[in-house]
């Protein structure tokens, strides 16, 4: 080989490994991002030119995996609070003011009234306790209520969020096209994509396709289309308010229904999943046994006058919230516990609570409990689910954490190992240019020997 040969591949090498030291660089400076992918260069020797390439370390399947975990987690991170704030309604001071609680405390009372239906003020205290019961009822009530409409907007704010990531997505589509065309580098474009992928993931549930050309395909958790080359609409209409029974609009995909029912789909479905769920079938079956507790004492207090009033819809859907004592038993506007009847009308009432029950469909209490006991099975679905949700959303980020440290670990960057490659780099390039500078001395030496 010719001296000016070896002249010209020293100074192709350190060409090369600049480009290296720069991609060393860039990786170092990309490693506080969460959404960067290490770049990986290599040298080529093409045509006796060398040159380094660079590639960027990503990996599809185990985005894919990071972005189903994310989905999953923060569909019962959004069940969890959902169920904590249905329990607040009535676990205070150890559920001191639960229907099931009072409904007890009411039931003592009356017992008392029976035991010692003479003496003063029994009876107004048996009509204290029904008050309490009722504005126990009608708070659950006004609370569940409340609850499914925070969480009607809180779907709109969701669903708003989605729209906007897509438009983002579809952005950077074009850019990463429009990079790839021109022959220029899209990784920048692409970090940013995936970034959007995972806020994505977290809102729904996603499956991604990547196409040959680098741009992407998104579908939903139904299999419904959410981005192909752009963005589809998604809409939802929230209500101002949803009273018991009403049924809160969904969410639409280019018109379509999006059937929230498949959150438990293994590709999960994210922030609206969870508050889809909690909005629809976990606040409305809650409402369902406070209503259904109603129903009960309308029937077990019958009688002329009645104890308890209906606020005159005879209606069971939301009665727990229109539920009202008699004034003809309230001292307060005039009305005596008296009308409670004698001794043994006294007796049938308290008969009553012993009696099992038929309940409506949908309550998720199985049998024909007496009231007591439905109501203490209130309590006790009620806890059960809210920690079946703390369970799984334990479970669930741990998980994901699992699959965001593996995603790192081989996506990412680790400065230790870029240092490392730094010090090699910068070894092997102090060597090529030791090795200019001796190549170039001998020409210059053999330049003077010729003249």
């Amino acid at each position: 080989m010719s001296l000016g040969s070896v002249l010209e591949t020293a100074r192709n090498s350190l060409k090369a490994t600049t480009g290296q030291i720069s991609v060393v660089s860039q990786n170092m400076a990309g490693a506080r991002n969460p959404n960067y992918t290490r770049r990986i260069s290599y040298i080529n020797n093409y045509a006796g030119s060398v040159c380094a390439v660079v590639q960027r370390n990503s990996n599809t399947n185990l985005l894919s995996d990071y972005l189903k975990k994310s989905s999953h987690m923060t569909t019962w991170n959004a069940i969890v609070e959902g169920t904590d704030r249905l329990s607040s309604i009535h676990s205070g001071d150890d559920f001191a003011h639960s229907p099931a609680k009072l409904l007890a405390g009411f039931r003592d009372a009356l017992q008392t009234y029976y035991n010692e239906y003479d003496k003063p003020g029994t009876g107004e205290a048996t009509i204290s306790r029904a008050r309490d019961l009722v504005e126990s009822l009608n708070r659950g009530s006004r609370e569940v209520e409340k609850l499914r409409s925070d969480v009607d907007a809180d779907i709109k704010t969701s669903v708003d969020h989605i729209n906007d990531l897509l438009k983002q997505f579809n952005d950077l589509e074009q850019q990463i096209v429009k990079a790839t065309a021109d022959g220029r580098d899209a990784y920048d474009y692409m970090d940013q994509r995936d970034g959007i992928l995972k806020d994505l993931s977290q809102e729904i549930g996603i499956n991604t396709v990547t196409h040959s050309d680098g741009t992407m395909t998104i579908y939903g958790m139904d299999g419904s289309t959410l981005y192909d080359k752009t963005p589809r609409d998604v809409t939802f209409e929230p209500s101002m308010v949803l009273p018991a029974g009403v049924v809160g609009g969904g969410v639409l995909i280019d018109g379509v229904p999006l059937s929230h029912t498949s959150f438990q789909d293994p590709n999960g479905s994210g922030n609206l999943g969870g508050l889809l769920k909690i909005r629809d079938e976990v606040a409305p079956q809650y409402q369902k046994q406070l209503d259904e507790i109603a129903a009960a004492l309308l029937d077990m207090f019958q009688g002329d006058p009645a104890l308890f009033l209906d606020g005159g819809d005879s209606s069971i859907t939301g009665l727990s919230g229109r539920l009202s004592i008699n004034p003809d038993f309230d001292t307060d506007q005039g009305g005596s516990p008296a009308a409670l009847g004698d001794r043994d009308n006294i007796k049938k009432f308290l008969d009553k609570f012993k009696e099992d029950r038929v309940y409506g469909d949908g309550t998720g209490i199985a049998g024909t409990p007496n009231i007591l006991k439905f109501a203490e099975g209130s309590t006790s679905w009620l806890e059960s689910i809210r920690k079946d949700a703390a369970d799984n959303a334990q479970y669930h980020n741990a998980v994901f954490m699992r699959a965001y440290e593996v995603f790192s670990n081989e996506t990412g960057v680790n400065t230790d190992d870029e240092m490392v490659l730094m010090m090699q780099l910068e070894n092997t390039y102090s060597a090529t240019v030791r090795i200019v500078n001796t190549v170039s001395k001998m020409l210059d030496d053999l330049m003077m020997a010729i003249r």
